[in-house]
């Protein structure tokens, strides 16, 4: 079984999206069965992938969807029913049938983690997607709350005793839901209407030849390992995926030809306001991340990155080897020309390297 791991280099949009779909796409070309697993975060993910005319943007679900390939949800990442259910009909439209599963422990994401985490100024200062994800966290830490898993199949009374049991815990905040029912509604809907399938155990794996990792966020927003406080919940680097798959692994670390940042934090130097409209841009200005901004690319910062992460201790411990993923090279952000070797599918894939010397 080949594993494949794509990470983001710094603070997320690099194109992970599109490194996954490529991935999948060279293993069904090569006659293998691909699967991608989503390890960290949840809905806040939004990965542009096109395909023979179609465009989705993945959130989810994994970037290998308009291929056909399934999705596996472990159990760090945060499920909003509501949210897979509206994108599982999104796909649908465009004549996709996709295919979700989950395995347990999964947080669900209710309204009133969405409405918390929107009203709530701390947040919001940290920095926020307006997807509820912090809040949620928030909620379950130290909580025995109710998981997906035991909901799916759908359980009425677990549901009600969920709903429950999340609206009491915002009482103290308060925090209220306006149409209330309405959005009771919906997210009942997500749970008895989406694809999503329960797996009980990894045993599920074996039935296929490829295991794609896709991150989430870039690795400076990690948890752990981030620029703090702007940061996610999740471990969005190696230190999100289970230790039985890192052993010889190849991992992708995926950037642009320049340092992007959206949402609130870290700046990138020489902050051009680059127009970028015309080069089919997905990250725009919303009331939660203010204006995507882009600067020079910054090898230092990429250098942190890695430092931070240790990744030098994975290749020695499991042997993980290290490619760089350029996208986005028909844009030069004032460093002048970007010359790179091209790949099918993406625009570049540079040799192995080691993490004790790159970009140095």
């Amino acid at each position: 079984m080949e594993v494949k791991i794509v990470l983001g280099y710094t603070f997320g949009d690099e194109g992970k999206g599109v490194t996954v779909q490529w991935l999948c796409k060279k293993a069904i070309d090569e006659g293998k069965k691909p699967l991608v697993i989503r390890f960290s975060g949840g809905p806040q993910a939004a990965h542009t992938v096109n395909y023979e005319g179609k465009e989705h943007v993945c959130s989810s679900f994994g970037s290998g969807v308009l291929l056909g390939v399934p999705t596996l949800l472990l159990s760090k990442v945060f499920i909003d029913p509501i949210c897979l259910y509206k994108e599982q009909l999104v796909l649908e439209n465009l004549g996709v049938k996709p295919e979700v599963y989950a395995g347990h422990g999964n947080t669900l994401i209710t309204p009133f983690d969405v409405v918390y985490g929107r009203s709530d100024s701390k947040t919001r200062e940290d920095g926020s997607c307006g997807m509820g994800v912090n809040a949620a966290y928030e909620r379950v830490r130290g909580l025995k709350a109710i998981g997906h898993y035991e909901i799916y199949p759908y359980n009425s009374r677990l549901m009600e005793e969920y709903w429950n049991q999340t609206k009491q815990f915002y009482k103290m905040s308060d925090t209220k839901l306006e149409n209330e029912e309405k959005f009771k509604e919906m997210f009942i809907e997500g749970l008895t209407k989406s694809s999503l399938k329960r797996v009980s155990s990894f045993y599920f794996l074996q039935d296929y030849d490829v295991l794609i990792f896709e991150g989430s966020q870039g690795l400076l927003l990690d948890m752990y390992n981030g620029f703090h406080p702007h940061t996610t919940p999740s471990r969005v680097g190696l230190n999100g995926v289970p230790q039985m798959y890192l052993k010889d692994a190849e991992v992708y670390m995926v950037t642009r030809t320049y340092t992007t940042r959206h949402g609130n934090g870290y700046i990138p130097k020489y902050n051009l306001n680059y127009n970028l409209s015309g080069k089919h841009e997905t990250n725009v200005y919303n009331e939660f991340q203010g204006e995507f901004k882009v600067g020079v690319l910054e090898t230092t910062l990429m250098n942190r990155a890695v430092e931070r992460h240790v990744l030098d201790n994975y290749a020695t411990k499991f042997g993980c080897r290290f490619n760089l993923v350029v996208t986005h090279t028909d844009v030069s952000v004032g460093q002048g020309k970007f010359s790179v070797e091209h790949g099918g599918g993406i625009d570049s894939v540079v040799g192995h390297f080691e993490p004790d010397s790159i970009c140095t």
